[in-house]
């Protein structure tokens, strides 16, 4: 009696753990589809769980705004040492960039701290497409949202689609970083490259987008 009694209680111990099993073996395939949403599960304010698979999504488009050709008014090989692009900037009445626009300054700080490096490359970004829209002389409040801003830029032509979604990424990334996703030194690397195109167009930008016959120090 007491030997049936021992059988018994082990059965019910086992029950839940076998049952799981036969469930989750019977429901593989729901089961993977389920933690494939969950691992692109966006969380309150538009927080990406896999930031990984972001970085590579970013990388990709970065290489499609590089190799985009341009209007023919526009020129990509910008004429504009970058030495003399805050003094440009200021000559234009715009907000001088944070970093020169050398984006080697934000590499440096994420050998140390990544998320510092990406809350600088945010406020990078804001200063050029502002400056961007004050160029292009785009209708824009000082307290909208760089969406709308970007928005606003995109429906003017002052910036390509594809500019913008880049811009558009590479500053939802750094928003993650800033409220608290976990970024590497390897990711935040990978970021601001993908975010050099950005800054190589808008050093262009600099030479050709304004009639002022501007020539370089030295010519």
């Amino acid at each position: 009696m007491e030997i049936a009694k021992l059988l018994l209680e082990y059965i019910k111990a086992l029950a839940w753990p076998v049952t799981v099993l036969a469930l989750s073996f019977y429901f593989h395939s729901e089961i993977k589809k389920v933690l494939a949403r969950l691992r692109k599960a966006v969380l309150p304010g538009g927080l990406s769980v896999d930031l990984q698979e972001e970085v590579h999504e970013v990388k990709e488009l970065s290489e499609k705004v590089e190799s985009a050709e341009l209007p023919g008014d526009r020129k990509r090989t910008p004429g504009i040492p970058k030495t003399e692009a805050n003094a440009r900037m200021i000559q234009l009445g715009l907000r001088p960039s944070p970093s020169g626009l050398d984006l080697s300054y934000y590499r440096e700080i994420a050998e140390r701290d990544p998320i510092l490096a990406l809350a600088g490359l945010r406020i990078e970004l804001e200063t050029w497409f502002r400056n961007v829209a004050q160029g292009f002389k785009v209708d824009t409040k000082p307290y909208d949202s760089m969406n709308r801003v970007l928005a606003r830029l995109r429906d003017a032509s002052a910036v390509t689609p594809d500019q913008v979604m880049l811009a558009r990424r590479v500053l939802s990334f750094c928003n993650q970083a800033i409220h608290g996703g976990e970024v590497s030194r390897e990711q935040a690397l990978d970021i601001i490259g993908a975010a050099s195109v950005l800054a190589r167009d808008y050093l262009a930008w600099l030479s050709w987008g304004f009639d002022d016959n501007w020539k370089p120090r030295g010519d």
